[in-house]
């Protein structure tokens, strides 16, 4: 939970943050960890944040399942935070693990390199990212997601996002 701790407040939730965090010392060393490391530079010691898969689906499902009420928009799926626009052949979204298999098996989705990306959150932070009805991760998490993209310009953008 460490992790969306510092998302959260990265994203500047700091509610959301404080919540992730529990303890007050944890929310302590999440605030120092956020000022002394800048995500672009470590976004790498944060995968903990979710277990990421990717799976090929039928085209015509893409757009259904970023419709779904139990997922959020991340990366490319997301890069408008980043000043990405326009259709991409790929979507990111993050989940929570409990509905693995509904999704899986709803969108009949194969498990191998695809055109969909998932990152499956655990159930005690998916009820912190679910709460506002966005429809999309928090910005930092989907910064974070650009930088880990096949695409170069996902990446160039989500590194500035993360740096201005």
């Amino acid at each position: 939970m460490m992790a969306w701790a510092v998302l959260l407040l990265a994203s500047g939730d700091e509610a959301a943050a404080r919540e992730a965090a529990g303890r007050e010392r944890y929310w302590s060393r999440a605030r120092q960890w956020l000022r002394d490391h800048p995500l672009n530079e470590h976004a790498s010691r944060l995968r903990a944040r979710a277990e990421m898969e990717e799976f090929d689906a039928h085209p015509s499902e893409l757009r259904r399942i970023l419709a779904r009420p139990d997922v959020l928009a991340t990366g490319i799926s997301g890069g408008e935070v980043a000043g990405l626009v326009g259709p991409a052949s790929t979507i990111e979204f993050y989940a929570p693990a409990a509905r693995r298999d509904a999704i899986v098996d709803g969108h009949a989705l194969i498990a191998s390199p695809g055109a969909v990306r998932v990152r499956w959150v655990p159930e005690e932070a998916w009820a912190l990212l679910d709460r506002d009805g966005a429809r999309r991760a928090p910005r930092a998490a989907i910064l974070l997601d650009l930088l880990e993209s096949d695409e170069p310009r996902a990446r160039r953008e989500g590194a500035r996002a993360l740096t201005s």
